[in-house]
């Protein structure tokens, strides 16, 4: 996501060979929603949970079927870059574009019913294949939910429960200094639920949050020591990350029943020096489109995109519509 790495990914025309393209019909200068298409077998809703952004251009993927998605937050217009995989085949759910311009994909907990755990990578610009990950093979782990990448590994989030200790782990697959693939390995964390993660420009701290215990940490990525990050204040269920400098951007997936009344913001947190301690600062919002229940989010210079994952107006955890878009959030409180 994001300038985080300080990378610059090629901006490409979109393809001529892309199956659908979709244009928002809001303003066409960075609009103010950006619809999904809908979902390639089902017709329904597009099962938006992750996003990733370099300058104005976006990847969503399908949590689905794998499908992703690649647009223009300037125009709002998007075309899917990755075929849908057969139903329930295959997910999509967080992603990251590397200093090779390969797109890593978390692979969530498809193939459904399997035990397996994967991870993707494409080439960003075609869509092509370049490898498929088999993580794990054990019983018991979650979702493989989010991604993020340094020049020397790519670390995967699992957010289990509870109840599967074993799990409490991150995925890290080892990079070469040419950008070579190498095998993964598990890196244990004394918490559990991980979700979002970022890593600082240097890519020797990882960000992480437990959705579940609504917890924040940082992880030396060379000593694997981790310690909690103390806030001033409660930013809930925490889901997508931004780091920016020592700016900490929180979407907070809501509503939950564990936070009743919320609907769902943008957190904004000041890290200290040492990325020990963090000030809620702002809350951060969109009054003529209210965040519902949303998933992940990406800086595109003074604006945020956030995927909302329904339309439900009174912000229920009960009867809420299929729907998924991108809203825009202006951007302040940065540092």
């Amino acid at each position: 996501m994001k300038g985080r790495l300080g990378w610059t990914i090629a901006a490409a025309a979109l393809l001529a060979a892309v199956l659908v393209s979709v244009t928002s019909a809001a303003s066409p200068n960075f609009p103010e929603r950006i619809d999904f298409p809908p979902n390639p077998n089902t017709g329904g809703a597009w099962g938006a949970e992750g996003i990733f952004g370099e300058g104005h251009t976006f990847w969503a993927g399908d949590t689905t079927n794998g499908a992703i998605l690649k647009g223009d937050v300037k125009t709002g217009e998007s075309s899917i870059l990755v075929p849908a995989a057969a139903q329930g085949a295959k997910s999509a759910f967080g992603l990251f574009v590397d200093h090779w311009g390969r797109l890593w994909v978390a692979g969530g907990g498809a193939p459904t019913g399997l035990t397996e755990r994967h991870a993707f990578v494409y080439d960003a610009d075609t869509g092509a294949l370049i490898k498929d990950i088999l993580l794990t093979t054990t019983p018991g782990f979650g979702i493989i939910n989010d991604v993020t990448a340094t020049k020397d590994a790519v670390y995967f989030t699992n957010t289990n429960n509870a109840a599967n200790p074993q799990a409490n782990v991150l995925f890290k697959v080892p990079l070469g200094k040419h950008g070579e693939i190498g095998t993964p390995v598990q890196v244990p964390i004394p918490f559990f639920g991980a979700n979002g993660i970022e890593a600082t420009k240097d890519g020797k701290t990882l960000i992480v949050v437990s959705i579940t215990q609504s917890k924040y940490y940082k992880i030396d990525a060379e000593t694997e020591e981790t310690q909690e990050i103390v806030l001033d204040q409660p930013a809930p269920r925490g889901d997508g990350l931004i780091l920016h400098g020592h700016t900490l951007y929180s979407v907070l997936n809501l509503p939950s029943a564990a936070v009743p009344g919320a609907c769902g913001e943008v957190a904004v947190i000041k890290l200290n020096d040492h990325m020990t301690t963090g000030e809620v600062v702002d809350h951060l919002n969109n009054a003529d489109d209210p965040l519902v229940n949303p998933a992940t989010a990406d800086l595109f210079g003074k604006y945020l995109y956030v995927i909302r994952r329904n339309g439900n107006p009174g912000c229920t955890t009960t009867g809420l519509t299929p729907a998924r878009w991108l809203t825009r959030v202006d951007k302040h409180g940065d540092d």
